[in-house]
């Protein structure tokens, strides 16, 4: 059976799958590496791959991790890949964030206004209840600044136009991040699922999941 690989959105870490039931699989959590000074998206994905057998796997990725995901199945034959609130190709990724991005007004944003867990915060990732914001405090908290930077600028930089073959996507209807309406293709789309639906309506997703899985 192949192994499941998961990969955690940007800044975040394994705690986003706790809710996740895997049962009957292997599952490897993908430990981040630092990245290079400048280095693509591309490029940190052929390097992080590396921690991946080359036996057909299976790629679970969210948000951030889902691009990468993206990336690296086209460096590893996959099994499925599988999307969670992310995007496929550059042109998923809001307008603004482009526009930011050629400007490089994105490198004025502190690093600390980032990584502190507040009202504006809780409601782009639409994270409601105690436990939920506890949850996104705690991985704010702990998120590499280096690592941050790195990937904000990673993700505004994004060259990738190529929707891949045979690939799941799932996006919640309620995603202030992402929103669904610029996904050109949506396989799934969770009701009221924010941009952390993978913990928040983590019953659904795995009901998803298991189809998926058993395809």
């Amino acid at each position: 059976m192949a192994t499941i690989y998961l990969f955690s959105g940007l800044g975040a870490d394994a705690r986003v799958f706790q809710k996740l039931d895997f049962a009957g699989y292997e599952t490897a959590f993908i430990e981040w590496i630092a990245p290079l000074n400048g280095e693509s998206l591309k490029d940190y994905a052929v390097r992080i791959s590396s921690q991946i057998e080359r036996n057909k796997p299976i790629l679970v990725g969210v948000s951030f991790g889902g691009m990468l995901a993206v990336e690296i199945s086209k460096v590893i034959d996959c099994q499925k890949v599988i999307l969670i609130s992310s995007a496929t190709t550059r042109s998923e990724i809001p307008l603004m964030y482009r526009f930011f991005g050629r400007m490089g007004l994105h490198r004025l944003i502190p690093v600390g206004f980032l990584k502190h867990a507040n009202m504006l915060t809780y409601w782009l990732f639409g994270m409601q209840t105690k436990a939920e914001k506890e949850l996104l405090k705690g991985i704010l908290n702990d998120t590499d600044p280096v690592f941050l930077k790195w990937a904000m600028n990673a993700i505004i930089q994004w060259k990738n136009e190529v929707a891949i073959h045979g690939l799941v996507h799932l996006h919640g209807d309620a995603d202030r991040i992402l929103p669904v309406r610029n996904i050109q293709k949506t396989d799934f789309i969770v009701a009221s699922g924010g941009h952390l639906m993978v913990y928040s309506k983590a019953g659904i997703i795995n009901k998803i999941l298991k189809k998926i899985l058993k395809k």
